[in-house]
């Protein structure tokens, strides 16, 4: 078996919607990125698909071009907002 990184195997232990929630919303972004298809595959193992769509959404952003300062645009910010929020309500059992 291959050995996961502790980070990526606190998300394959997670026993709830509510734990991967909070492990999504925890996560570095940076490894949000480059262990995208292995937090996808684990998501979808699990049946989260609301996790998955959070993902989607987190790289979506990353993407999406920035205002002229260098920050992120409006639309992308309230798609991040929207994604969060409901992460944090099912992280909270609400969802």
């Amino acid at each position: 078996m291959t050995e996961l990184l502790p980070i990526i195997e606190e998300l394959a232990n997670a026993r709830s919607d509510a734990e991967r929630a909070r492990w999504l919303l925890r996560c570095p972004p940076g490894y949000l990125g480059k262990y995208e298809m292995t937090i996808r595959n684990r998501l979808r193992a699990a049946g989260f698909l609301a996790g998955v769509a959070y993902l989607e959404t987190e790289r979506l952003v990353i993407w999406m071009p920035r205002k002229g300062d260098g920050s992120p645009s409006d639309n992308a910010l309230e798609l991040l907002q929207g994604a969060r929020a409901e992460m944090m309500a099912i992280a909270a059992g609400e969802g």
